[in-house]
């Protein structure tokens, strides 16, 4: 006589629908269902313990003390009838049961007589298998209490299941993260260059009709205008894109010790015109300490901190100072400008956030370099913070770890970028024809000689054939085919037997490109950059050509 045919839930579908959402099946053995079984058969006195789960054709034991086969067919499972009601299943003696006195699990190895099954109830209350004791011994005394004991047990079980759908998940979900930060991170990369590419050609050519016009008022005063709008609308791209960037967390710190005097006066040098031109003081008082932080990023929060109180302040001065606080060096910016209401001193490290601007007037900022200095401060770790007095000004603070020991500060040289460049050999190696084309046009119309090329090859090849031994050689950062300016570069000078000065053009904000051209000891200019601030690059670069 054949056994029976185990019928089949109602719900069959959905409840395996919910089995397969545990991605369980067939997977390796685990310790610790491995070790439920264990204690559940010591615990029973049982020789065989189970942790099945019922799929279409077969019953798969993710853990199995006692037996060495791994599955069974269902139609043979007790099982298959556990999962029919949310209930213990007791069989005391399997050959007295006319579901499986032929079955051959009990008239063949393992040689069943008794079982008792708990179900595996899910969250949603599908039935997905259940936890299982067996003996060759009929079990008449497997009462109510050791039944609510076999359910403890299958409880058990399901927490870990539960327990392991859940890390399964959200180890999908950081991978589903790590790729959409991936490709935030490349957006990044390719939106930080190729949105200043246009910006970057204005400015140029900007550049050369400012020179053009220089001796015709009216449409030189036009010119300033489209210049004025367009100055804003690349500080607003800067902002927009370092905010990004900061939150993206592709920006990873460099950490290193170094004299605060070398970066806050090389930022008040940098700014001094500024200050100048409206009329107010900048000034900064001595500071031999060292301290341990990226310097560029630093570099990045105090400019922000500079150019704000001198935007903010009418008359009077800004002071740059620093304060010894224990064990960290407070860098202090003090300004005379309105101060601060106090109940916006919250809100002026969030983004676009500006006091007396309702109109956002960008003469006024943007309300993006307090949300850049808090972000790269949380990066660094360094504390921010704000006094102020209305009426009287604000000073705006960063905190700033010391350093192990004091390193002595290295001499600055002061470049002057009064020099004639005419006559000056420059090759400019740029892919992009436009970009190309507008970097050209102003350097000659600084008098420039130019050899323009769209690699380092082509660059090689006319600087050979027209016989002219380059002052500068001027390259973008990442060039057609993966090349980058860094190789283009050291073709150049290879090429030529010399080490010709260099100015590396890059679009992307990433301070390890900072790092990369300071040990190439290339001048490093970021797009979109002024026509002054490439002649300053080029100065710079004249100065260590010709000494």
């Amino acid at each position: 006589m054949a056994p029976s045919t185990p019928p089949r839930p109602d719900n069959e579908s959905a409840r395996l629908d919910a089995l397969k959402r545990y991605d369980v099946l067939d997977t390796p053995a685990e310790e610790v269902f491995d070790r439920i079984t264990t204690l559940a058969a010591r615990y029973f006195g049982m020789p065989i313990a189970l942790v099945s789960l019922v799929d279409e054709t077969r019953q798969w034991f993710k853990s199995h003390y006692g037996l060495e086969i791994s599955c069974t067919e269902r139609r043979l499972a007790f099982c298959a009838y556990t999962i029919l009601e949310e209930r213990v299943m007791v069989v005391p003696d399997a050959m007295a049961d006319k579901r499986f006195a032929n079955n051959d699990l009990v008239t063949g190895p393992p040689h069943i007589r008794f079982y008792a099954g708990a179900p595996l109830v899910a969250e949603d209350r599908h039935l997905l298998g259940t936890f299982t004791v067996i003996d060759q011994q009929t079990h008449w005394d497997f009462g109510p209490d050791r039944q609510g004991d076999l359910a403890d047990f299958a409880h058990l079980v399901m927490h870990e299941l539960e327990r392991r759908r859940a890390l399964a998940q959200a180890e999908a979900a950081r991978a589903e993260a790590q790729r959409a930060n991936s490709a935030k991170t490349r957006f990044l990369a390719a939106a930080s260059h190729d949105l200043r590419q246009p910006f970057q050609a204005m400015e140029l050519l900007t550049g050369v009709l400012a020179q053009r016009l220089h001796e015709q008022a009216d449409n030189l005063a036009l010119l300033e205008r489209v210049q004025e709008a367009l100055h804003s609308g690349q500080g607003l791209l800067h902002g927009l894109l370092d905010i990004a960037t900061l939150e993206a967390g592709t920006v990873e710190p460099t950490i290193s010790e170094f004299r605060m005097c070398n970066v806050v006066k090389r930022l008040v040098r940098e700014m001094s015109a500024l200050a100048e031109r409206k009329g107010i003081n900048l000034d900064v008082t001595e500071c031999r300490r060292s301290v341990r932080s990226d310097p560029l990023l630093l570099e990045r929060i105090l400019r922000n901190l500079i150019s704000n109180a001198i935007a903010h302040t009418e008359r009077g001065r800004v002071l740059v100072g620093c304060r010894l606080s224990g064990v960290v060096l407070r860098v202090e910016v003090w300004d005379t400008g309105p101060g601060i209401p106090p109940d916006q001193i919250d809100l002026i490290f969030e983004e676009f956030y500006q006091i007396g601007n309702p109109e956002r007037n960008s003469r006024k900022g943007l309300g993006l370099g307090l949300a850049i200095v808090r972000k790269t401060a949380e990066l660094l770790g360094h504390h921010i913070g704000v006094k102020s007095t209305l009426g009287k000004g604000a000073m705006f603070f960063v905190e700033v770890p010391l350093a192990q020991a004091e390193t002595e500060p290295a001499e600055t040289k002061e470049v002057q970028t009064q020099i004639d460049f005419a006559g000056c050999t420059i090759v400019v190696i740029e892919d992009e024809d436009w970009q190309r084309g507008a970097l050209s046009m102003f350097l000659e119309s600084l008098g420039c000689q130019v050899i323009a090329a769209r690699s380092a090859t082509e660059a090689v090849s006319r600087v050979k054939m027209e016989g002219i031994f380059p002052d500068i050689v001027v390259s973008d950062f990442r060039l057609a085919e993966r090349k980058t300016g860094l190789e283009a570069i050291s073709t150049i000078r290879l090429a030529v037997g010399q080490r010709v000065p260099a100015v590396l053009v890059t679009g992307d904000t990433d301070p390890q490109r900072l790092r990369q051209a300071k040990r190439g000891g290339y001048t490093l200019l970021h797009k979109p950059f002024r026509p002054e601030d490439l002649k300053q690059a080029l100065a710079k670069a004249f100065i260590e050509r010709h000494g």
